[in-house]
C-alpha cells in the first residue's frame, strides 16, 4: 500500500515535471492556421471585374488584365491602361528583359512607365505584316528560345529584335505553354513541341491518347522530369515527352459534373492549385494528394476561377469572374481562430482548447497540425483561463470554476469569478482558486477530484496577478489599481497571518498597473516606471537593472514569459521576444506588429510552440506566427508621383532626380503632393510610410498609412523629400529621396540682387555728391555765422560776468539764509530748554506746596518756604524772554524790519508773540514762556489777529511766513534787475 501511494506520488510529480517541461503551454505539434484571404473589389479597382492574365515586373508592381484593358497595382493604388482598340487584355507577361508584354483583339504590345510614373501601350502590331494583322485574341504569352510568343486561336507570333515570325496552323491552337524552356503547344491533332530555332514541330502525344479532352492546364510533374497533364474535365495524366508515353493518374472532378478545370499552376514550394468553373481552387500536394478544402481558398469571391498566378513572394493570386482575391500562403502569419477575444489557449490529450469572451472552444489537432473549433456547451460567457491539473482541464470562468474530463463540464462549488488556479508548492494536492475578491483553498483527491475546501481568511482583493515566493507560504498579488500585496499564510492555508501592503512607498512608482512575473529565477515587478525586484533586507523595491534598461522607463511591459531560451514579453502594446543569454539583446517586435493594440490588457495570451512557432492571442482571435520567417531587406520605397499646383494647372515632375537634376518649380506653387508606394512587400494591406522634408523637418515623421504627404505654400529654396516604408511583418523598405527647387520670384532672383546692389550704390554715389555740395553751402554760410556769433559773443561774455556775480550774490544770500535757519533752530532748542525748565520749576513749586503741609517740624516747614520763594523768584524772572527777543531779533532782523514796516502799532509784547508763532510754539508752550496762562495766550492772540487784518479762517503762522517769504522775494527780484 506505502509502495502504491510512493509510486503515485511519484508520478504526479513526474507529471508535474513533463507538464513544466513542456512550459508556457509548448504544443509538441504545430498548429497549422487558414491563411488571410484580401478580397479587391470593383469598390477598390473601380473597372470591369471580369479578369483574365496577370504579372508582376520586378519591382513588384501588379498586372492584371480585364475587359476595360490593363490595371496596374503598386500596392496603394490602381491605374489603368487602355489599349487603342480598347479591347480586353487576354494575356501579360514579363519577359527576362522586365519588359511587360500584353496581348488583346488583333493588338499586341509593351505596356510602359514614362518619366512622369504614368504607363502607357506602346504597340507592336506595326511588325507584323497587313495580311497577319487580323489575329482575333491573344491568350497567351511566353518567353522561350529568345523569343516572345504570343498564342492566338489562328497563328503564333513570335518576336525578337524588332522582327516578327507568324506560325499558322491549319485547325486551332487551343494552348500552350513553356515548361522545362520548351514551348509546347496543343490543336486539334494533339500536342506538339516547337523548336523556334529552326520553326519545326515535333509529335509529342496525340489528341486521342487523352480521349479528346480539351486540356486544362500542362505543368511539371511531381519529380520536376516529367509532365502532368490535366484535362478540362479533370482527368490527371503522366506525359513523358521523350518517349511519347501517356498514363492515367487520377481524376479531380467526378464524372457527369458540370464543373470544368479552367487553368492551373505548380507553386515554387510544390503544391498544384487549379482553378474551377463552380468550385473555387482544387488543391494538390508536392506528392499529388488532394488536400482538403482549404478554408481559405473556399472563401474566394466567386465560384469561377479564370486563372492563377503565383507571385514572387509566394502567395497565390485568383483572377475571378467577379473580381481578384490573393491567398496570402507564404505570410508568416495565420489564422487559427477568429471572431472572439482570447484569453487563454491551452494543449492537453492532444487537443486545444480556447477561452474565450464567448466561451471555451476545444478542436482535436490532427496529424497537419489542422483544428476545427467547436464551443462546449455549459461554458458560455466570459471564460478566463485554462489549466491542466492532475490529468484534468480546468477552466476559471466568469460563472465560477468548472473541471473539463471526458468530455463532460463539472462545476466546483457555487464560487463565482473565478481568475485562475495555481498550484502550492511542497503541497501537490493543494491548489489557490484566485476569484475576483477573495482566495479559495482547493484540495485533489484521487477518488473524488477537486473539492474546495474554505476561504483564506484575512485577504479579501482580487487575485488575478498571484505569484508564490521562494519563502515558504508567502505570495506576492498585484493589484492594478491598489498596489502590491506581500501575504503570508498559514501551514494549513486557513488564513492570512501577515499582510503587507505597498503602494507608492518602498521604492515602488505607483500602485497602479503593476504586474508580478518570475525571470531567471528572480521575481519581477512591472511598473509604468521600470522592472523592480524586492530586496527583503532592506525591505525595498529596487530597479532591475538589466531588464529596465533593455525596455526602458516610458512603457510597461505587462507581460514576462521565458520559454526555450526566448523571453516573451508584451511591451505597452506590442509583443515580441529577445534571446534569453544572448550577449547583444535585440527586442524582436517587427513580425508581430499586425496584432499591435489588440491585446487583452492584463490577461494577454502568448503561446510558443517549439522554436519556429507561436500562438498569439487578442481581442479579435487567435493567430499563428512563423519564428522563421526572415523579412526581405531588398524592397524599395517608390514614388509613384510628384505633382504641383499652381493656381487651377498641375505640373508633373519627373520620378528620377539627384543634387543635379532637380525637379523645379516656380515660386507661386500652391501644393506640392507626393505619392509614394512599397509593391515589393509580401504583405500589402498594413504598409505604413514615414518621411522628412531636409531641411525643414529635423526628424522622421511617425509611422502613417496614408501614401502620399503634401506641402503647401512652401518657401522659395532647395528641398530633398525623403521617404520609408515598412510593413506589420517587419518588412523594411529603403528610402528614396527626391529633389526640389522652389525658385523664388523675379525680384528675389540673384539677377534682381544685382539689379539692387548696382541701384543702391548709384544713389549713393549721388547721395555722397549732394552732401558734399551741401557741406560746402553750409560751410560758407557757418563762416558768414561764425563772424556774426563772435560779436554777440562778446556780449554774452559780458552777461555771463554779470551773471556770474548776480549768482555768487545769490550763494551768499542762501549761505545767510542757512545761517539763519541754523540760530533759528539753536535758538528754538533754547528757547524750548527754558520751556522745559520752567515746567520742571512749576511742577517742584507745586510739589513743595504739597510737602509744606505733610511736614509737622517748623524748622522743615522753613526750608520748603525758602525753597518756594526761590522757585518764584526763578519764575517772575523774564531774563530768558529779554535773551530770546534780543537773539530773535538779531536773527530773523528782516522778519521784525517787515513786520514794524507793514504794522508800525504793534506792541513789543505783540512783536514778541509773533516771534513764537512763527516758530510754532503751541499755546501752552507760549504760556510756560511768558509765565501766563493759556487762556491769556488765547486772548493775546486772539487780539494779535484783529491787528494783523487776519481772518478767522486764515492760519496765522502761515501769514507770518509768507509775509518774510514776500520780504525775501523783494529782495531776490531787486537782484535780477539788469545792470
Amino acid at each position: 500500500m506505502i509502495r502504491n501511494d510512493r509510486f503515485l506520488i511519484l508520478t504526479k510529480r513526474l507529471l508535474i515535471l513533463l507538464l513544466w517541461a513542456c512550459g508556457c503551454n509548448v504544443l509538441a505539434q504545430g498548429i497549422q492556421g487558414v491563411p488571410r484571404i484580401i478580397h479587391y473589389t470593383k469598390k477598390e479597382f473601380r473597372a470591369d471585374p471580369q479578369f483574365w492574365a496577370m504579372c508582376q515586373d520586378r519591382s513588384g508592381v501588379l498586372y492584371f488584365g480585364n475587359n476595360d484593358g490593363t490595371l496596374v497595382f503598386d500596392g496603394e493604388r490602381w491605374q489603368k491602361v487602355y489599349l487603342p482598340n480598347n479591347s480586353s487584355v487576354r494575356s501579360l507577361k514579363m519577359n527576362a528583359r522586365g519588359e511587360i508584354y500584353a496581348g488583346g483583339y488583333n493588338e499586341l504590345g509593351i505596356i510602359k512607365r514614362d518619366e512622369q510614373g504614368k504607363y502607357y501601350y506602346e504597340s507592336l502590331i506595326g511588325l507584323l505584316r497587313p495580311e497577319d494583322r487580323n489575329l482575333e485574341n491573344i491568350w497567351q504569352i511566353h518567353e522561350v528560345q529568345g523569343y516572345m510568343v504570343f498564342r492566338s486561336s489562328k497563328m503564333l507570333i513570335a518576336i525578337a529584335n524588332q522582327k516578327a515570325l507568324t506560325i499558322p496552323t491549319p485547325n486551332i491552337f487551343r494552348s500552350c505553354t513553356v515548361i522545362y524552356n520548351q514551348l509546347y503547344v496543343q490543336d486539334d491533332n494533339g500536342i506538339k513541341q516547337l523548336d523556334l530555332t529552326s520553326m519545326k514541330f515535333r509529335d509529342v502525344v496525340s489528341r486521342e491518347a487523352f480521349h479528346g479532352e480539351e486540356i486544362g492546364a500542362l505543368l511539371p510533374d511531381y519529380t520536376n522530369q516529367g509532365l502532368l497533364l490535366v484535362t478540362k474535365v479533370g482527368n490527371i495524366y503522366s506525359l513523358n515527352p521523350e518517349k511519347h508515353t501517356l498514363a492515367f493518374q487520377k481524376r479531380l472532378i467526378p464524372q457527369n459534373s458540370n464543373n470544368l478545370i479552367i487553368c492551373g499552376i505548380k507553386a515554387t514550394h510544390g503544391k498544384y492549385y487549379f482553378g474551377t468553373l463552380s468550385t473555387k481552387v482544387i488543391v494538390l500536394d508536392a506528392t499529388g494528394e488532394h488536400e482538403a478544402a482549404n478554408e481559405a481558398f473556399q472563401s474566394l469571391q466567386d465560384k469561377t476561377v479564370l486563372n492563377l498566378f503565383e507571385s514572387k513572394d509566394g502567395n497565390i493570386w485568383a483572377l475571378l469572374n467577379n473580381g481578384i482575391d490573393c491567398i496570402d500562403v507564404s505570410s508568416p502569419m495565420s489564422i487559427v481562430f477568429e471572431n472572439a477575444a482570447i484569453f487563454d489557449v491551452l494543449r492537453a490529450d492532444n487537443k486545444i482548447y480556447l477561452a474565450t469572451n464567448q466561451g471555451v472552444f476545444v478542436s482535436d489537432v490532427l496529424a497537419d497540425g489542422e483544428v476545427n473549433f467547436k464551443k462546449l456547451e455549459g461554458l458560455e460567457g466570459q471564460a478566463w483561463t485554462l489549466q491542466y491539473f492532475n490529468g484534468q482541464v480546468m477552466c476559471s470562468h466568469d460563472r465560477g470554476l468548472f473541471v473539463l474530463s471526458k468530455g463532460a463540464v463539472k462545476r466546483i462549488s457555487d464560487i463565482t469569478g473565478v481568475w485562475k488556479v495555481i498550484s502550492i508548492a511542497d503541497k501537490p494536492d493543494y491548489f489557490f482558486a484566485c476569484t475576483y475578491d477573495a482566495i479559495y483553498v482547493l484540495r485533489f483527491d484521487a477518488k473524488k477530484g477537486f473539492e474546495l475546501l474554505h476561504k483564506l481568511e484575512g485577504f479579501n482583493e482580487s487575485g488575478r496577478d498571484i505569484l508564490q515566493s521562494d519563502e515558504p507560504g508567502v505570495f506576492w498579488i498585484c493589484h492594478g489599481y491598489k498596489g502590491v500585496f506581500r501575504v503570508n499564510v498559514d501551514e494549513n492555508l486557513t488564513r492570512a497571518v501577515s499582510l503587507e501592503h505597498f503602494k507608492d512607498q518602498n521604492g515602488l512608482p505607483s500602485a497602479f498597473s503593476n504586474n508580478v512575473f518570475r525571470w531567471n529565477k528572480e521575481i519581477i515587478f512591472t511598473t509604468n516606471h521600470g522592472l523592480f525586484t524586492f530586496n527583503p533586507k532592506n525591505n525595498q523595491f529596487e530597479p532591475h537593472e538589466f531588464l529596465t534598461n533593455l525596455f526602458g522607463k516610458e512603457l510597461n511591459v505587462r507581460k514576462l514569459m521565458q520559454c526555450d531560451g526566448k523571453t516573451w514579453f508584451v511591451h505597452d502594446n506590442e509583443a515580441g521576444y529577445f534571446f534569453t543569454d544572448s550577449a547583444k539583446q535585440v527586442l524582436h517586435k517587427d513580425l508581430f506588429l499586425s496584432v499591435k493594440g489588440t491585446f487583452n490588457q492584463g490577461m494577454e495570451c502568448i503561446v510558443p510552440i517549439g522554436n519556429t512557432q507561436v500562438l498569439i492571442g487578442t481581442n479579435t482571435g487567435l493567430y499563428t506566427f512563423d519564428l522563421r520567417y526572415l523579412p526581405s531587406d531588398s524592397a524599395q520605397t517608390q514614388l509613384a508621383s510628384v505633382a504641383a499646383t499652381r493656381g487651377t494647372s498641375e505640373i508633373t515632375g519627373m520620378l528620377k532626380t539627384s543634387s543635379d537634376m532637380r525637379f523645379t518649380l516656380p515660386n507661386d506653387i500652391i501644393n506640392l503632393r507626393f505619392d509614394f508606394s512599397s509593391p515589393d512587400f509580401q504583405d500589402r494591406t498594413s504598409i505604413q510610410y514615414s518621411y522628412r522634408l531636409e531641411p525643414t523637418d529635423k526628424q522622421w515623421s511617425a509611422w502613417q498609412t496614408d501614401a502620399f504627404k503634401e506641402f503647401s505654400y512652401l518657401r522659395p529654396g532647395r528641398y530633398v523629400f525623403h521617404v520609408k516604408a515598412r510593413s506589420l511583418l517587419g518588412e523594411h523598405a529603403a528610402e528614396s529621396a527626391y529633389h526640389v527647387e522652389i525658385l523664388p520670384a523675379w525680384y528675389q532672383t540673384q539677377w534682381a540682387y544685382g539689379v539692387y546692389s548696382i541701384v543702391t550704390l548709384l544713389l549713393l554715389v549721388v547721395t555722397v555728391n549732394l552732401v558734399k555740395r551741401k557741406i560746402d553751402r553750409e560751410t560758407n554760410k557757418t563762416r558768414e555765422e561764425e563772424a556774426k556769433k563772435r560779436k554777440v559773443l562778446e556780449l554774452e561774455l559780458e552777461q555771463i560776468k554779470l551773471k556770474q556775480e548776480k549768482e555768487q550774490i545769490i550763494k551768499d544770500k542762501e549761505q545767510l539764509e542757512e545761517d539763519v535757519i541754523h540760530k533759528s533752530k539753536e535758538l528754538a532748542n533754547y528757547t524750548m530748554l527754558l520751556v522745559k525748565k520752567r515746567e520742571l520749576l512749576i511742577d517742584m513749586h507745586e510739589d513743595l506746596k504739597v510737602l509744606k503741609e505733610s511736614v509737622k517740624q517748623d524748622s522743615a516747614r522753613q526750608v520748603v518756604r525758602d525753597l518756594i520763594k526761590r522757585i518764584n523768584a526763578n519764575l517772575q524772572n523774564e531774563e530768558h524772554l529779554q535773551v530770546f527777543e534780543a537773539n530773535f531779533e538779531r536773527v530773523h532782523h528782516e522778519f521784525f524790519t517787515k513786520l514794524k514796516s507793514t504794522f508800525a502799532d504793534l506792541t513789543p509784547k505783540e512783536l514778541q508773540l509773533c516771534a513764537f508763532v512763527r516758530m510754532n510754539l503751541t499755546n501752552k508752550e507760549i504760556a510756560s514762556i511768558l509765565n501766563i496762562s493759556v487762556r491769556g495766550v488765547e486772548t493775546a492772540r486772539y487780539r494779535l489777529r484783529k491787528r494783523l487784518a487776519i481772518s478767522h479762517e486764515q492760519d496765522m503762522a502761515a501769514f507770518l511766513e509768507k509775509l518774510h517769504s514776500s520780504n525775501d522775494k523783494s529782495e531776490g527780484e531787486g537782484l535780477d534787475e539788469p545792470v
